[in-house]
């Protein structure tokens, strides 16, 4: 016949172990947010970074094509022969994106969630 006492040992052992694992349940939302924080900080950054470097894009575009209609004598021919380099431009990313831009982001993306 089972006693008292081990009663109140399965009793504290029921206990322990619900408290084990609402803690290991806690473990491991506190890991995600670190994870979630960290992706979102990361991606933030580089957002920040990505305006900054269109606003340069951009800005040295327009200087570019005013250069070079000053030099061809009509502006707007400085503005359609840099139109024209960022289609090329364009073309070649679309055809070659997969290799040079989509498995880098995705690796690192993966590499910051095994951190």
């Amino acid at each position: 016949m089972i006693s008292i006492e081990e009663t109140v040992t399965v009793k504290e052992l029921l206990e322990k172990s619900i408290a084990y694992a609402e803690t290991n349940v806690n473990l491991i939302k506190l890991k995600l947010i670190n994870k979630g924080s960290s992706i979102t900080s990361a991606f933030m950054a580089y957002v920040i970074i990505a305006v900054f470097v269109l606003m340069l894009i951009i800005l040295l575009s327009i200087g570019a094509a005013i250069w070079i209609g000053k030099i061809l004598g009509e502006t707007y021919f400085g503005f359609f022969i840099t139109g024209g380099f960022f289609l090329l431009l364009i073309i070649i990313l679309y055809t070659l994106g997969a290799k040079w831009l989509k498995m880098p982001i995705a690796n690192s993306l993966l590499k910051s969630l095994h951190k």
